[in-house]
């Protein structure tokens, strides 16, 4: 029998309207909850029910999430990249469609192994990790747990994709008002410091992304780099953006430049914590001309970066890299734990759901 790959585009979902609002957050805060799910479930539910009406006003200011609408306009883009033949569905986590209707619809074309590419170009527990882990378990529902997959590593210094990135920079440079040298800030969702300290390769891979997409523009004004989006009262990564941007305000810099770097599309971080929140910061401080880099949406180096992962992926099925270092993994992958190069534990989509092609 011949065999028939099929791709699987995960992303993180978002609201689109008040409807979808208390589940996608009931969702989001049982994954992150750190306990059982016979609690996590029921207290997810009962904070994002309590939740829910706090944050819905921004999402209103927003017009709602446009992550699924761009999501659906990029998995398109990359459609007309690939084979024509080729079977390609989208999985969410926190919205529909979820990854198991994904698979439904592989598996009616006649999919039997599958290369799954996160809309994440850094690896992270809290987005890659877990939207894979979404995945398998989807696999396992459906019995098909030992179905062949090759997992897509992180690609934050893929050439493609620091093409795209400068790309965008470039424009919100060229979108900041007034006029002189601009002072980049390179914004990603921040972590709890105990994501790091486990082990999570997030961290050093953004900071390694800022520091190639400088050498790759010849970039030669100023740069830092913030941690946005904290919440709760447990220590995050540091500084944050807005400790930046107030540090940059008693500098007297007059010009900045937000740069979302580990956003693939526009969403509530973006359109409303940075282009409202931190933009009143910065008036506030002092700041007088303040701007953004766009999300990478549909830029054609990003498009092509996607298309050439699942090329990549289809024709080297049987090899593997460690998701922290990239480190390619010997053929005895399936019988280690961890990672021999970094020492990185093997999540257990890997372990268990990884077999190589007949």
């Amino acid at each position: 029998m011949v065999s028939k790959p099929g791709v699987m585009v995960l992303n993180f979902g978002g609201p689109r309207n008040e409807q979808e609002l208390v589940p996608f957050l009931s969702l989001l805060l049982d994954d992150v909850l750190p306990f059982p799910e016979m609690i996590s479930r029921p207290m997810g539910a009962m904070i994002a029910r309590m939740r829910g009406p706090k944050v819905q006003p921004n999402y209103e200011m927003i017009g709602w999430s446009p992550l699924v609408e761009t999501h659906d306009q990029q998995v398109a883009a990359l459609k007309e990249r690939l084979d024509p033949d080729l079977p390609v569905a989208s999985g969410m986590m926190f919205t529909p469609p979820f990854a198991k209707q994904g698979l439904e619809s592989l598996l009616e074309q006649g999919v039997d192994h599958i290369v799954a590419v996160p809309m994440f170009p850094h690896y992270s527990f809290a987005t890659t990790h877990a939207a894979f882990s979404f995945m398998f378990t989807a696999m396992e529902e459906l019995g098909i747990g030992n179905m062949p997959v090759h997992w897509v590593p992180a690609y934050y210094d893929h050439p493609l994709y620091l093409d795209a990135l400068a790309s965008t920079i470039r424009t919100g440079v060229e979108r900041t008002p007034g006029e002189g040298p601009t002072h980049l800030v390179f914004t990603p969702h921040g972590l709890p410091l105990s994501f790091p300290r486990r082990g999570d390769p997030y961290p050093e891979q953004i900071r390694e992304t800022a520091r190639q997409v400088i050498r790759h523009m010849d970039w030669d004004g100023e740069w830092s780099l913030g941690w946005q989006s904290r919440v709760g009262p447990s220590a995050w990564l540091s500084p944050s953006t807005p400790e930046v941007m107030g540090e940059l305000a008693q500098r007297g810099v007059q010009r900045v430049t937000l740069v979302p770097v580990a956003f693939v599309s526009e969403h509530i971080e973006t359109l409303h914590e940075i282009d409202i929140e931190y933009a009143e910061d910065a008036h506030k401080m002092g700041i007088p001309h303040f701007g953004r880099a766009p999300a990478l949406g549909l830029e054609p180096a990003f498009i092509d970066c996607l298309a050439d992962l699942v090329r990549t992926g289809l024709a080297s099925f049987e090899r593997y890299s460690c998701v922290r270092c990239l480190h390619p993994k010997p053929d005895a992958h399936r019988r280690q734990t961890t990672c021999p190069n970094c020492r990185f534990t093997f999540p257990n989509y890997l372990r268990r759901g990884v077999q190589t092609l007949s």
